[in-house]
């Protein structure tokens, strides 16, 4: 079952352009699939941030404007160095062990240049500093503030594999400050290592335009 979602969320991703409304009996119609199957593989797409639900309007592929990624951003840049300075409260040497891992994960992923995999635990990376964060409504601020944009950043570009090293090689150093540093070099390091993601993004996604 995993299997036959997985097909259909590439499917949908691979016919459907960006911010064109997706119908589910049409996209189960196209696919040869059951209506349940698609709304499933909607339910996961948009867990990943690769689609959205607006009322009234339905489900699209996500799209960001530059100023809906300069407002998130800006939100993002106070809410997450937040999260994580409180996570240093709660971390212990178990959630160091599992954030390492997860690090691990990323620098193998962009040693081989495996986009998908390496996102995917840099997401999960993040997700479980939130919930060391104690504040579930912040959490699920940030879940909805930055799940969108590692979607539109995994659609939309590529980078040198350099860039990879060097962004698992910054999630390091924030765990080594989480276990053995200072709640304000905590805040610091994350505050800049989204500054340096948010240039990437900007230049990578709008240079052109």
């Amino acid at each position: 079952m995993k299997t036959a979602v997985n097909c259909v969320c590439a499917c949908v991703l691979i016919e459907t352009p960006i911010a064109d409304q997706i119908v589910e009996s049409r996209m189960a119609h196209e696919l040869g699939s059951g209506i349940p199957l698609v709304r499933e593989a909607l339910v996961a797409l948009e867990h990943q941030g690769f689609v959205q639900k607006t009322p009234y309007k339905g489900t699209t592929v996500t799209k960001l404007e530059p100023k809906q990624i300069q407002d998130n951003f800006q939100l993002r840049v106070e809410l997450e160095p937040l999260a994580v300075e409180w996570a240093k409260e709660n971390i212990t040497p178990n959630d160091v062990r599992e954030l390492r891992v997860l690090i691990g994960r990323m620098e193998r992923a962009a040693a081989a240049l495996d986009l998908d995999e390496f996102y995917q635990n840099d997401l999960e990376w993040h997700r479980k500093l939130w919930a060391l964060s104690g504040n579930t409504y912040l959490e699920e601020v940030l879940e909805r503030l930055v799940v969108p944009l590692f979607a539109f950043f995994v659609m939309k570009t590529s980078r040198e594999r350099e860039a990879y090293v060097e962004s698992a090689e910054m999630h390091a150093r924030i765990v080594d400050a989480l276990a053995d540093g200072t709640a304000e070099e905590v805040r610091a390091l994350m505050k800049e290592s989204l500054s340096d993601w948010k240039t990437d993004m900007m230049t990578l996604l709008f240079s052109k335009d």
